[in-house]
């Protein structure tokens, strides 16, 4: 399928968009799940993880700045959206926030990371000239991905009562 340059381009655009939103509600999300965990070394843990996704996202602003491509103010409320409507799962309990909440909240964190890595991966076969600091994006995304995992498994098991799995 041979695509012309100004497909190529709107279709970068709209990748780039979708991840933005994305990293905005990321942010949320981490803050949240940070704001849920009650264990101090989880907190800290989830406060380092919230600046370095806040980093990630200007990093991916500065991107899109250098690429002449402009945020989507529809994607990143529909993100909003998206991200408080996951706020609603039912995990045993009404009004108080459950323990599963920081467990379910982990997991999607690991899930929008994954993702973020793959955009890093995508733009560095795009060459868009930021080599440096994509290998360097991918390798946090990494980072944060083992650490995220970390949380989960120790979150797990003390909400299980088990040992936690090796990661």
């Amino acid at each position: 399928m041979v695509h012309d340059e100004a497909d190529r381009r709107r279709y970068l655009a709209i990748y780039l968009q979708d991840h933005r939103a994305g990293a905005d509600a990321g942010v949320r999300l981490a803050e949240r799940c940070r704001s849920h965990a009650g264990d101090p070394d989880t907190v800290a843990e989830l406060s380092r993880l919230v600046a370095d996704i806040d980093e990630d996202r200007t990093s991916l602003a500065g991107i899109m700045t250098g690429l002449d491509v402009d945020s989507s103010r529809f994607k990143q409320v529909a993100g909003m959206a998206a991200e408080r409507l996951g706020r609603l799962k039912l995990n045993g309990r009404i009004v108080r926030t459950s323990p599963l909440s920081v467990l379910v909240e982990l997991e999607g964190l690991t899930g929008a990371v994954s993702l973020k890595r793959g955009l890093w991966v995508t733009l560095q076969t795009l060459a868009v000239g930021r080599d440096g600091e994509l290998e360097g994006l991918v390798a946090r995304a990494d980072d944060q991905r083992r650490r995220l995992e970390t949380l989960h498994a120790r979150t797990a098991a003390g909400l299980f009562g088990t040992r936690p799995a090796p990661v």
